[in-house]
């Protein structure tokens, strides 16, 4: 391999982890919107709305905790609440069978 090659192969990689983590976020959030009727509903928990609200904030907003190409703390926001809201779901849904 020429010396000179190393910088393109790292931009390269580099590119490749944006991508994914690009990818990994557009996923969630669609994710997401599929549990806005929970967090809509009249008797959703406050707790349910503030984690489904505040990670769309979150993830579409400028200010970040690390710089904008580098999306994994957005995934980590919004695959925190999509576990926090299919679990509260799930309970919902346990809690209502007979």
């Amino acid at each position: 391999m020429p010396d000179g090659n190393w910088p393109w192969i790292i931009a390269a990689l580099a590119a490749v982890v944006v991508l994914a983590c690009l990818y990994a976020v557009v996923r969630l959030l669609r994710r997401m919107r599929g549990l806005r009727g929970f967090v809509r509903s009249p008797d959703a928990p406050g707790t349910a709305k503030a984690a489904y609200y505040g990670a769309w904030i979150y993830a579409l907003s400028p200010v970040d905790l690390l710089p904008d190409p580098i999306l994994i703390d957005d995934v980590g926001v919004v695959l925190a609440c999509v576990a926090a809201l299919e679990q509260m779901v799930r309970r919902r849904r346990e809690s209502l069978r007979p």
